[in-house]
């Protein structure tokens, strides 16, 4: 018998940078496992492609430039569908919590055994990019180490 999925949502303001690229990174990472990554953001618009600094980035280092994504925004009915959800800063993990209270037990920060939070990069120079994108890979790592580690996965 095949072990059940584990879904995942990861989650930043406009769903056009920091969290398509943690789902590239995540789903790489977890591309072993039985696990579905998927992103959305607290303030994001329906059907924006992904930031086009952060996808040349993830092209450079070898992840899934995510060149189909479209940003969606989270739905309180979205949420329910994930076993765990994933956020970028404290403000998102605060919003998360507003629209579905019954998911404290599986919301945290992508940052959550590091503590820290991860800034937006969005207009800001190549470095600053880098830099996300390096807490990005730390903090899924992180995750997907625990994740299997607790039974969650393979």
């Amino acid at each position: 018998m095949s072990q059940p999925t584990f879904s995942i949502l990861v989650v930043c303001t406009a769903n056009i940078c920091r969290s398509p690229a943690a789902q590239s990174v995540l789903s790489a990472q977890l591309a072993q496992q039985p696990a579905r990554v998927e992103s959305a953001g607290t303030r994001a618009l329906d059907g924006n492609a992904i930031d086009a600094d952060m996808a040349a980035l993830l092209k450079v280092r070898g992840f899934d430039t995510m060149e189909q994504h479209r940003s969606r925004p989270i739905m309180p009915t979205m949420l329910a569908r994930y076993d765990l959800v994933l956020c970028m800063q404290d403000q998102h993990l605060q919003e998360v919590l507003a629209l579905y209270p019954a998911g404290r037990g599986k919301v945290r920060l992508l940052g959550h055994w590091s503590d820290q939070e991860i800034g937006d990069p969005i207009g800001q120079a190549e470095p600053v990019y880098a830099a996300a994108l390096d807490q990005i890979e730390l903090c899924g790592g992180q995750w997907t180490k625990k994740l299997i580690d607790m039974g969650m996965m393979q």
